[in-house]
């Protein structure tokens, strides 16, 4: 059995071996590590997106069917019409997105409000593709999947990656929220599409989003297939 600090030190450098800050050093001491570590941990906690657990995705499946019903209570309830709705939703959303970059560490409530709006958002963008444009669900699809694609894109072109968390820029904290727009938007489509248009039903859709996500868990668990991806893939369908 290897001593007690040795087992410590070895998985420390284990959860450290990707941080820049220990390259110039072949060999850190338990010291170093044990610092290194802390940093690491206090820097996680200043991040501004939650954590990616069993949690996170049952509040966010909770809260973005919820946000769907709030973009039917606006649009059709009060009767406020699709587009009038997807400015109230923006501006809703824009409000909490200033107080997520001005503020210096993570809030829950501000965080979990905005996948509300952005649910919201995803709702009226879906309606306004199909009812107020009559392009129909098939090119509302297309058009939000390419814009889901181009917007990871982009952020893994100017910041040379796609962390999902911990997200500490506001650059991030932006390409991450307008992700999540087009992936509710995409969601909300893709729903409609399944239920309204195929004619598949509630408990077919749900099955097949149960399926899609259990894949989404093999590929994580089992593959090397970039987890970014994954994320967005699985943020897509616990949207539908």
């Amino acid at each position: 059995m290897r001593p007690l600090l040795v087992s410590i030190k070895d998985d420390l450098g284990n959860s450290l071996k990707t941080d820049p800050r220990v390259r110039y050093c072949m060999n850190p001491s338990f010291t170093q590590l044990f610092r290194l570590h802390r940093e690491q941990q206090a820097s996680e906690q200043l991040g501004k997106v939650a954590a990616v657990t069993l949690s996170f995705w049952i509040a966010k499946t909770l809260l973005t069917t919820v946000g769907d019903v709030s973009g039917d209570l606006l649009s059709t309830t009060l009767g406020l019409g699709y587009v009038t709705s997807l400015v109230v939703a923006s501006a809703f959303v824009l409000a909490l997105l200033v107080a997520q970059l001005r503020a210096a560490r993570f809030s829950p409530l501000v965080y979990w409000l905005l996948i509300l709006g952005t649910s919201t958002i995803g709702t009226e963008l879906s309606d306004t593709m199909d009812r107020a444009l009559h392009l129909g669900y098939a090119v509302g699809t297309g058009v939000f999947l390419l814009c889901l694609l181009g917007t990871v894109a982009v952020w893994q072109l100017r910041r040379g990656t796609v962390a999902v968390y911990p997200v500490y820029q506001a650059e991030e904290q932006l390409f991450y929220w307008t992700a999540a727009v087009f992936a509710n938007s995409l969601g909300s489509v893709l729903g409609d599409l399944i239920g309204d248009r195929l004619g598949l039903g509630i408990a077919a859709g749900i099955s097949i989003n149960v399926g899609v996500i259990g894949a989404f868990l093999l590929l994580h668990y089992a593959t090397r297939v970039n987890k970014a991806l994954v994320f967005w893939g699985a943020f897509v369908f616990t949207r539908a």
